[in-house]
């Protein structure tokens, strides 16, 4: 009885969303995501505070007016306001050492980082809506399974009633019929529901907060054709996007020394004006320069600092190329399992099972063997069915991975241009 009660909630809570169905592939599905996912956005406004950060490193100092009155006021023949002298001057700093050209390269390059970061965030938004579009894949493979299972079992329940009239099966064979037909009826409604759920899941990527869509996802799971080696994976990674990215970062701290040398000039400030003599009513002309004297400070602390972080960005670089060659050769290596299990179960365990689950069948009802032998077998079958789907997500997990470090950045970066191009600026 509890049984039937817990079917009755599962079926109730599955009928109980509107459910539409919609197909996608999955270049349909990732540019409906980036059309609308925040991080895009978020990339665009980056870049564009890179751009007028730019702008803003290519300005000189702004002038300054000065205004001052001397003598106003004091004792003697100073309390009277007509000694005042007043002044007016305008002054300008000179920038020496080559200052602005030096935060002109810096911001430069920061701009070129923050393309070359932008491309990464988009792969990685990549393998988030690709892994997220293999669960809608696998479950409806798995929908498929249970389907094939309430057959089967429906098959066996009318076998098995068929031999009963004919008083070739016994009472207790028809009750664990019965029990594996209402057994695949739950599994295939968590399998109906569990579809439900990894569409929603791939819908909230695209902003989707309250979809009642089944997708049908249409697509191979291994999205690899090309046979997968050792030397197409890694010979990517000399140009791939992390690369560029540690190389970027170096230049940019290259950038930064010379921005610190051009810092340790000392600028010259000009300044001109006109001075009025109140008691006299006479005008003069002031000129005066000043410029700061390298007494405590010559920034040679702030060259050995920007020295310090070159270091240190040439060995960040060194540690991502190795934390990448070891991902990829872990993806790789995961694939490789993967496939050869997979190869060896297709090839031979499955083809094996399923002539042992018809020839028991068989045997079953020509009475050689009883209904726990056709149970056996089926479960047999069952469970390679189930091995070989864990061994294709495993395989898509792992192509996954690899797609994000080794697949040609041009159709990425050119879909990522127009839909950046297409973004709307918010002030």
């Amino acid at each position: 009885m509890k049984f039937f009660i817990v079917l009755l909630q599962l079926s109730l809570a599955v009928a109980s969303v509107a459910v539409n169905a919609e197909t996608l592939t999955f270049e349909q599905a990732w540019l409906r995501v980036v059309k609308q996912h925040p991080l895009v956005a978020a990339t665009n406004n980056r870049l564009n505070a890179a751009e007028s950060n730019r702008q803003l490193a290519s300005y000189r100092p702004n002038p300054r007016l000065i205004f001052e009155v001397e003598n106003l006021y004091g004792s003697g023949e100073y309390e009277r306001a007509e000694q005042a002298e007043t002044a007016f001057m305008a002054e300008q700093t000179f920038e020496r050492g080559g200052k602005r050209a030096a935060r002109r390269t810096v911001s430069e390059q920061k701009i070129t980082a923050q393309q070359l970061m932008a491309q990464r965030q988009l792969r990685l938004l990549r393998q988030e809506v690709r892994g997220q579009f293999n669960q809608v894949l696998l479950a409806q493979e798995r929908l498929q399974l249970s389907k094939n299972q309430q057959e089967i079992a429906s098959d066996n329940i009318n076998t098995v009633k068929r031999l009963h009239k004919a008083g070739a099966a016994t009472v207790d064979d028809l009750a664990r019929a019965q029990v594996q037909l209402q057994t695949t009826e739950l599994e295939l409604t968590r399998a109906r529901q569990q579809q439900l759920n990894s569409s929603q899941q791939l819908a909230v990527l695209w902003g989707d907060m309250s979809s009642n869509s089944v997708i049908t996802a249409v697509g191979p799971l291994l999205f690899m054709t090309e046979r997968l080696t050792i030397e197409k994976i890694l010979k990517p990674l000399d140009s791939g996007i992390d690369k560029k990215i540690a190389q970027q970062q170096v230049r940019a701290q290259q950038a930064e020394v010379e921005l610190a040398k051009a810092n340790a000039k000392v600028d010259v400030t000009l300044a001109a004006g006109v001075r009025r003599f109140s008691l006299t009513d006479e005008y003069a002309f002031t000129v005066g320069a000043s410029v700061p004297l390298q007494v405590f400070n010559n920034n040679q602390a702030g060259i050995d600092s920007a020295y310090a972080q070159v270091r240190a960005a040439q060995n960040d670089a060194d540690y991502l190329t190795r934390k990448v060659s070891a991902e990829v050769l872990a993806a790789f290596r995961r694939w490789q399992q993967a496939d050869q299990a997979l190869q060896s179960l297709e090839g031979g365990i499955l083809p094996a099972a399923q002539k042992v689950l018809t020839a028991t069948r068989q045997a079953y009802e020509r009475g050689s063997y009883n209904y726990l032998q056709v149970l056996d077998a089926q479960n047999s079958l069952l469970q390679a069915q189930r091995q070989r789907l864990e061994l294709r997500a495993d395989a898509a997990d792992a192509m996954t991975i690899l797609e994000r470090f080794i697949a040609p950045l041009a159709p990425i970066e050119s879909l990522f241009t127009t839909t950046v191009a297409q973004q709307e600026i918010t002030p």
